[in-house]
């Protein structure tokens, strides 16, 4: 790791903590000992600044004392900036994705312990999957939370699922833990997730993931419609369509940051916005509602 360079009015500490933050983000989880090892600040400063962070709700501990990044600092990183760079990034694609394939097309990111709608591209055809930007669906019955889960750390992903009950939405959702962290390695040995009726019987649903820099989901985009008429299979076009698309997105996002921008500016995520194919945006609604089916009239 280099040397943080040292202006006059630069704050010693903060260099430190921020220093810190850096090696958790890329590492699953860490102890006073590595991080000291790792950042070579004094062990007495690791100390003091990790249990600060844990009193905040930054980070969490684990029970061998190991931390790893928490809700709260995550949370961070998930403001209403981030969510219009990713989205304007984004959008052409969907919007190429929904006139191929004439599905509904979805942007998530994880909100907490649900993912959030970030953006909506609704189906054209009359009967369709009814999605509205804003609203949140249980991360482990979707497949943009099984996306966005395989190509997250495994210590927050552990938070997220084990010791905790996973609802039962549907007959086909996953309710045990064990199963679960299985389907994740799954999908992220393929790449993309398949919603076969976990959320609702009437859907289906694959997503694949966005990545940032780091390598870790950012948020990830699907594709869903009734299931009557959509059910893409593995190898299908529209999984290699999907794998692309989420491909390209990743690459800008990565180069935003090894530019130095800001990806939670949204004047950035509008100027690479600029660089990609581009439609008209779609009216979004912003009111919270579930999934469902509607038919047009």
């Amino acid at each position: 790791m280099s040397e943080p360079r040292s202006g006059k009015y630069s704050v010693p500490v903060v260099q430190s903590t921020f220093r810190i933050l850096e090696e958790l983000s890329r590492a699953e989880a860490l102890g006073v000992s590595e991080l000291a090892e790792r950042t070579r600040i004094p062990k007495s400063t690791v100390f003091r600044i990790l249990n600060t962070l844990h009193d905040m709700g930054y980070l969490v501990r684990d029970s061998e004392r190991n931390y790893m990044v928490g809700f709260a600092l995550a949370q961070l990183g998930s403001n209403e900036g981030t969510s219009t760079a990713l989205r304007n990034l984004a959008l052409p694609y969907m919007l190429d994705l929904r006139k191929q394939y004439g599905e509904t097309v979805n942007l998530g990111v994880r909100n907490l312990d649900k993912i959030m709608y970030a953006e909506v591209v609704p189906s054209e055809f009359a009967l369709r999957l009814q999605e509205t930007r804003g609203a949140t669906v249980f991360i482990h019955a979707s497949a943009l939370g099984k996306a966005i889960l395989a190509f997250s750390p495994t210590g927050l992903v552990r938070t997220l699922i084990e010791g905790r009950k996973l609802e039962l939405v549907t007959e086909n959702t996953i309710c045990d833990a064990n199963e679960f962290m299985t389907e994740l390695k799954r999908v992220r040995a393929a790449g993309f997730a398949f919603d076969r009726g976990e959320t609702s019987l009437l859907a289906c649903c694959v997503a694949a993931p966005i990545l940032s820099a780091n390598g870790m989901a950012a948020g990830a985009i699907s594709i869903s419609g009734p299931a009557s008429r959509f059910n893409p299979r593995k190898g299908s076009a529209v999984i290699a369509s999907l794998l692309e698309a989420c491909g390209e997105i990743s690459q800008k996002l990565r180069s935003l940051a090894v530019a130095g921008v800001d990806e939670g500016r949204s004047s950035s995520g509008a100027s690479a916005a600029k660089t990609a194919r581009r439609s008209p945006r779609p009216a979004a609604n912003s009111t919270t509602a579930s999934r469902r089916l509607q038919v047009s009239r």
